[in-house]
């Protein structure tokens, strides 16, 4: 607001520092600042800038919120705190149409759409890595209604909230699980690991998940496996295979199936 361009350079840009220090900076006199006298906005006239850093929940530093004047003068504490207050508005807006859609309201979990984008990411970062993709589904459809009928729908958003802290509990920190249907979930392995010997731990795995259950007498576990070379594959595809291996791992309560591409 009330400049005219939508750009600079990064050099010798004060929001820069911002964004790279992660704290406020206030410049009371461009023309007086040894640093910044020859910049850009000194250039064009600004003389004045205060900037408050625009941090995510983790803790990251995306840029600045600044305000610039085009004479010298102080900020206030007061004022301060109020650009401090403004930033931290932005980034609450900014953070919630960030996870709108890639967090589940009732597992509090990343959704399909977020399991998709961070597949995409790592088939950018880590080309011709093996890993293999994890469907757990808890339920059948008949179950599951079964289920809302007689105990309500409640005690089904029961049983995807206790799923999603059990198998959260059960994953390395770091790790992510992905909520990626009514009641399926789907996490990534770690890289490196031989087929066979993560099947095993997989079933062990799954069986404490389904004896430690509150509801393992009215739905049955099935669990889908589905190997892959990040960047051979579409991310879709990835996620496909594996809730197809749970499909055919419907054939035995609690059992685990290998995608068969056949």
């Amino acid at each position: 607001v009330g400049i005219d361009h939508w750009s600079i350079p990064r050099h010798k840009a004060p929001c820069a520092e911002v964004a790279e220090t992660a704290e406020p900076l206030v410049i009371d006199d461009f023309l007086a600042d040894p640093f910044y006298a020859d910049s850009l906005l000194a250039q064009n006239g600004t003389r004045f800038y205060a900037g408050a850093p625009l941090v995510t929940s983790e803790g990251y530093a995306l840029g600045s919120l600044c305000v610039l004047g085009t004479e010298p003068r102080q900020a206030s504490p007061g004022e301060l705190r109020a650009l401090t207050d403004l930033a931290a508005m932005v980034m609450s807006q900014i953070e919630l149409q960030h996870a709108f859609g890639r967090v589940d309201p009732v597992s509090a979990l990343p959704s399909r759409t977020q399991f998709r984008e961070d597949l995409i990411d790592l088939a950018r970062d880590l080309p011709g890595e093996q890993r293999f993709a994890i469907v757990v589904d808890l339920a059948r459809d008949d179950q599951v209604s079964k289920m809302a009928r007689v105990l309500g729908g409640g005690r089904v958003d029961e049983m995807v909230r206790e799923a999603a802290l059990t198998l959260r509990e059960a994953l390395d920190p770091g790790r992510s699980v992905y909520h990626v249907g009514a009641t399926q979930f789907a996490f990534l392995s770690p890289p490196g690991l031989d087929l066979a010997t993560y099947m095993n731990v997989l079933r062990s795995r799954f069986e404490q998940l389904r004896t430690s259950s509150s509801v393992r007498f009215v739905t049955s576990v099935a669990v889908g496996v589905r190997p892959f070379t990040l960047g051979d594959i579409s991310a879709d595809d990835i996620l496909r295979g594996a809730v197809s291996a749970a499909q055919d791992a419907r054939t035995a309560d609690g059992a685990i199936s290998l995608y068969s591409a056949a």
